[in-house]
């Protein structure tokens, strides 16, 4: 679906993770007939991901999922109303209160309709998709946020408390705020999920995903140093395949510094 963009993205990002689909299918017809072998292998939704991550395509559905906070998220199966309003983040000691509890509650964004299953892996393998992950070190995800932010300006919407992760944070968050979204992972998804401890992710809706990656490609020059241009040409089949022309010695300070010039001498006429 999304193949030259894909590498592209990992070309730019040097990735060691794939970029990742992840598509909610609403009803068990629609499910059965999709030609994607089920998992055999029950999971956590962060355990589920790095299996895509690394280079697994398959569906599931709720007899598949061993966290239930994570179906919560998915849509999977619905939560007591108890926990919808954060009780349990109280109770178990992620909350001081049932007021902060309810709080973060509304904030984690599960998906309020009923979700058969769900489809994830590779992005390249897959037809359709509804939210786009990837996961890497913090340069990575700076590097993610510069792309975003030249094509739409501030995120409004960023979100994450260190729990939930993937499930919330990668998957029900973007997919209802329709933006991107950032996680400092959990501890289930750095022991199922094998994220080591600097791992973060990072998540936007499938419509953003190509305007994300053409942000991407416009800041080489400006953002990137010498080295890491040098290492992205050296990664491309051809000098102008990624559709622009990547200037070695130029750096957004350069251009900081000349149009402040710019400016002064205007000023000082």
């Amino acid at each position: 679906m999304k193949e030259n963009n894909v590498k592209k993205a990992t070309i730019i990002l040097n990735l060691k993770h794939h970029i990742i689909g992840v598509k909610l299918v609403d009803f068990k017809e629609d499910f059965d007939v999709l030609k994607i072998s089920r998992t055999t292998k029950k999971n956590t939704i962060c355990g589920h991901s790095r299996n895509a991550m690394d280079g697994m395509l398959f569906k599931a559905i709720r007899e598949d999922v061993v966290c239930d906070y994570g179906s919560y998220a998915l849509g999977l199966e619905k939560a007591d109303k108890t926990i919808l309003e954060g009780r349990s983040f109280q109770y178990c000691g992620l909350s001081e209160n049932n007021t902060v509890g309810k709080d973060i509650a509304h904030s984690m964004k599960y998906v309020d309709m009923d979700v058969y299953g769900f489809v994830m892996g590779p992005l390249e393998l897959m037809d359709d998709a509804d939210v786009v992950i990837i996961a890497d070190y913090a340069e990575t995800i700076m590097r993610v946020m510069q792309g975003y932010a030249f094509k739409c300006g501030s995120a409004k919407n960023l979100s994450f408390y260190g729990n939930q992760a993937v499930c919330s944070d990668l998957i029900s968050k973007p997919y209802n705020n329709n933006d991107i979204n950032i996680s400092l992972m959990c501890k289930g998804a750095r022991a199922y999920g094998r994220f080591d401890k600097g791992e973060l992710g990072i998540s936007v809706p499938i419509g953003m995903f190509d305007a994300l990656i053409d942000g991407l490609v416009q800041t080489i020059t400006p953002v990137s140093n010498a080295k890491e241009k040098r290492r992205i040409l050296e990664a491309l089949d051809t000098p102008d395949e990624l559709g622009v022309n990547i200037d070695i010695t130029y750096t957004y300070g350069k251009g900081l510094i000349e149009y402040d010039e710019h400016v002064k001498n205007l000023r000082n006429k």
